[in-house]
């Protein structure tokens, strides 16, 4: 494989190989800031409600409890260097942990949209988070959805997809439409895997398949104080 040597240096850490030697990743152990829970919004109540749709739903719910404030930080990244008019999509928003970190980090002049197929989790996140954009139905159909809503494409994409659970051909559409959305520009897809099933043959499939459409590959974490521990998955520029 041949690099670029125009490309920007990494972000985080060092390089390290990952799943085969011809692909780089960085790692970079998080540190956990200290939290400050939200006086008007109860973790815990996500938790059981994130439960209960897991319980009813365990294909489309890739948790069994929200992820935790530590995880959805490394997660969402810095979002200070948006321009005017940029959108950041999160897809499978869930009950809004990695959301709430959007909206903190999110500046006025840039958007937001939240892509949810779980009705239950689709009607919360509207409650909590009126002043953010939601869309209820699947990830797989983002051209069509930023097309309908006058949308352009993502500079960012946070996913809380459980793609280590999807089907191969779920896994292969949204995979489509995050190529798509961000082939020709400098924006990056980020995502997560659990520690203890990171060595998952679906799991490995999903890396294996965008390390073969995206040039850069980062691994960030574990992320330890999150339950399970977890590592950030990022990619940027399209082949």
């Amino acid at each position: 494989m041949t690099r670029s040597h125009n490309a920007k240096p990494p972000t985080f850490g060092a390089l390290v190989s990952e799943d085969t030697n011809r692909h780089c990743c960085s790692v970079v152990r998080i540190q956990p800031p200290i939290d400050t829970p939200s006086r008007t919004h109860s973790p815990l109540r996500d938790t059981f409600g994130f439960f209960g749709n897991f319980l009813r739903n365990p294909t489309s719910v890739g948790a069994v409890v929200p992820s935790t404030r530590y995880l959805s930080r490394a997660l969402v990244g810095r979002l200070e260097d948006l321009r005017p008019g940029e959108l950041v999509v999160e897809y499978g928003p869930g009950t809004g942990p990695a959301t709430s970190v959007i909206r903190e980090r999110l500046p006025k002049h840039a958007h937001y949209l939240g892509i949810e197929l779980e009705g239950r989790f689709h009607e919360h996140l509207q409650r909590r988070f009126p002043t953010l954009h939601f869309h209820h139905g699947s990830a797989a159909d983002l051209p069509q959805i930023l097309e309908q809503r006058g949308l352009p494409r993502p500079a960012r994409i946070v996913s809380g997809l459980p793609f280590a659970s999807l089907p191969t051909a779920a896994q292969d559409g949204i995979m489509d439409g995050i190529v798509w959305a961000l082939e020709g520009t400098d924006g990056d897809f980020r995502t997560f895997q659990y520690v203890h099933a990171y060595g998952m043959r679906a799991a490995r499939r999903f890396r294996n398949r965008m390390l073969e459409r995206f040039e850069h590959f980062e691994r960030i974490g574990p992320v330890v104080r999150n339950v399970p521990p977890a590592f950030v998955l990022r990619y940027r520029g399209v082949r």
